[in-house]
């Protein structure tokens, strides 16, 4: 079906006169999971990856991915006349200039890209004399037969118990910033800033609890803000105030910042889509280019926040130590793999109080599927589960309160003492960031080799990050705060959530990667400095380590974690995994 796909778009683009189109997996809001309506990539090449993009020029079509989804990318394209390339801005403008020649045009939806995205792109094109042109409608919509609508799901008011802010007070607080700026608007790009903004929530996207949404915050805290009719309600009104005017049409966001006489916008470059621009520029109103504060404002979480993120990671951990707990005798039995984990573990979350969702698909990887560090399970991957080798979970839950992200690895037979080894300089890295006191200022490229240092000195390192910000009952992916090698600039603060995981992947064999949830936390006594506090609660697999290896320092940390877990927990799990909680949790001596 997809190659039939192809030669319709194929067509459509001769019909708009250009001679080659992108399609990013991604949406006007620059989502990073998006809606059925939105997943142009997946209709067209076959593949439903996270991450990637199709070009075509002319005949040829090409399918560019990162190192996460090479292996997937192959299976979904098949056959197909696709060739798949690496998704960095160099191979893609390589490609496109191979395949298009000078005085062809190369055309593009504006609303699914940014201009620093297009900018090395265009640079590349221009000096081919390839031309990169906006068109105004997207070909794919108008030839995709059975396109899904755009969801237009209810939006709801988020309680301030679960806030600690009422959302008069977060407005007044960035119109300040705006007033410093000397700008009368600040664009709200996508649905995750007008969410905590606005203290309201949805389920327009698969994950993400958001309302599609987008609007204005001007200089007085008042608001424009558009969400679709269905969206909106009597209360949903109450909950905004008057101050907030509600718009059912995104052209009409434009003609209500005209009303408010916003000659000049804040926006965020990297958010805002080439078409909001274009409105924007059409009107005359000027535009000040810089990161949105709101990024930084929702990234701090207030006590109220952290206090929810606690109480939802004891019922997170509760479903994971009853899931734990039951693995061993579920793997014994037939038919039971990897997808069937997947459902074990969110029919215990389902019996939380709160829970809406998964936080994300989850990575469910046995053996050899867990060393494919983004691997996600199907029905057709799915390996069955015995009890032997290594098994790999990385998934999360959406609660009101709070948003978990959690790995574990498990041996399901005697481990070997290679696998051991690996495992336990992967904890090592675990306990340096988890028990790093830095000073303020600090970024996370700063400390990413903490985390690293036991795997260097064996010659062994990952090729991932070490920690990404999660959101507040929002993104489990949350910038701008992470750990990693790569340069961010963004010195962590007190209040941000940040994930620590390191891991380690033996092709062919098995993944290893241990993930909490960490709090940036000012450290007591010394001014000036921070520290981390744990939020995850679940036991790291005794199997997997030689206490050897650790310090005594690194033993007395690991004790300390499993007596928490252990007293936490207790009384939130039923009989069958209090009693093994008691034996995960015991007590580790040198031998």
């Amino acid at each position: 079906m997809s190659q039939e796909n192809l030669q319709a778009l194929q067509r459509a683009l001769v019909e708009q006169q250009v001679q080659g189109f992108l399609v990013p997996r991604c949406d006007e809001y620059q989502n990073e999971y998006v809606p059925a309506a939105d997943e142009r990539l997946a209709w067209l090449t076959g593949f439903d990856g996270s991450a990637g993009l199709a070009a075509l020029a002319h005949t040829h079509t090409a399918l560019f991915v990162d190192g996460r989804y090479t292996l997937q990318a192959q299976q979904q394209i098949g056959d197909q006349p696709i060739e798949q390339q690496s998704l960095a801005t160099a191979d893609i403008a390589n490609w496109l200039c191979n395949a298009l020649e000078s005085g062809d045009t190369l055309g593009f939806d504006p609303r699914l890209h940014t201009e620093p995205g297009l900018a090395p792109l265009k640079q590349r094109l221009n000096e081919q004399g390839i031309e990169l042109r906006a068109l105004d409608t997207n070909p794919i919509d108008q030839i995709w037969p059975d396109r899904p609508a755009p969801p237009s799901g209810a939006a709801l008011p988020h309680p301030q118990i679960f806030t600690g802010e009422d959302s008069q007070s977060k407005r007044q607080r960035i119109a300040e910033e705006l007033k410093q700026r000397q700008q009368q608007a600040l664009w709200l790009a996508n649905p995750e800033v007008c969410a905590w903004l606005f203290n309201i929530r949805g389920s327009d996207i698969p994950h993400l609890p958001v309302a599609l949404s987008m609007g204005f915050l001007y200089q007085d805290g008042s608001a424009t803000l558009y969400l679709a009719a269905d969206a909106n309600s009597e209360a949903l009104q109450k909950h905004l105030g008057s101050d907030i005017e509600v718009v059912h049409d995104k052209d009409s966001l434009f003609s209500a910042a005209e009303r408010q006489h916003a000659q000049s916008v804040w926006a965020d470059p990297q958010l805002t889509n080439c078409w909001t621009l274009q409105q924007l520029r059409a009107r005359d109103i000027q535009i000040q280019f810089s990161r949105d504060p709101i990024t930084a404002a929702k990234a701090r979480k207030n006590a109220t926040e952290l206090e929810g993120s606690r109480a939802a990671h004891v019922r997170d951990g509760a479903a994971l130590c009853e899931f734990l707990a039951a693995l061993p005798e579920a793997v014994i039995q037939q038919n039971f793999g990897e997808m069937e984990a997947v459902q074990l573990l969110r029919s215990k979350r389902e019996q939380r109080e709160g829970f809406t969702d998964d936080s994300f698909d989850s990575i469910s990887g046995y053996r050899s599927n867990g060393a494919i560090v983004h691997y996600r399970v199907t029905p057709e991957s799915s390996l069955p589960m015995a009890a032997e080798g290594i098994y790999l979970i990385d998934s999360g839950g959406q609660y009101p309160d709070g948003t978990t992200d959690v790995t574990r690895t498990v041996a399901l037979g005697a481990p070997s003492e290679s696998a051991r080894d690996h495992f336990t300089r992967v904890l090592k890295g675990h306990i340096a960031i988890a028990t790093l006191k830095f000073p303020a200022g600090t970024c996370g490229e700063q400390i990413d080799a903490f985390a690293r240092k036991s795997l260097w000195d064996a010659g062994l390192d990952y090729a991932h990050g070490t920690g990404h910000g999660v959101g507040s009952f929002l993104s489990v992916h949350e910038g701008p705060q992470r750990i990693g090698k790569v340069t961010t600039n963004v010195a962590l603060e007190a209040g941000m959530i940040v994930s620590n995981e390191p891991g380690f992947y033996l092709t062919g064999e098995y993944g290893i990667r241990i993930e909490n949830l960490i709090f940036v936390k000012e450290r007591e006594g010394f001014p000036g400095f921070l520290e981390f506090e744990d939020l995850t609660l679940a036991p790291i697999d005794r199997q997997l380590i030689n206490a050897d290896l650790l310090s005594d320092a690194e033993l007395l940390w690991l004790n300390d974690y499993h007596d928490k877990v252990r007293t936490t927990l207790a009384n939130a799990v039923d009989e069958h995994t209090r009693d093994w909680l008691t034996e995960a949790t015991a007590p580790i001596t040198k031998e």
